[in-house]
């Protein structure tokens, strides 16, 4: 079985699956991988929960002009 590996920059989490694991529908996580993957989850639920996401979107014009206004 392939071992799915996480890494962490300043700003992103990096998860890393063996294209083995992707071909045979299958991969193996650690307890440290599960806990971190299980816990950026759970973020992004309580932000859906809280109404802190928006979309989706027909186009990517309609993305980039709804992003313009929230941000302009």
């Amino acid at each position: 079985m392939s071992q799915v590996t996480i890494e962490r920059n300043q700003r992103y989490l990096i998860v890393k699956i063996p294209l083995k694991a992707v071909a045979d529908g299958r991969a193996e996580l650690s307890p440290r991988a599960r806990k971190v993957i299980d816990r950026a989850i759970a973020e992004g639920r309580r932000d859906v929960d809280a109404g802190r996401v928006f979309g989706p979107f027909a186009s990517v014009r309609s993305f980039k002009a709804a992003l313009k206004r929230r941000y302009a």
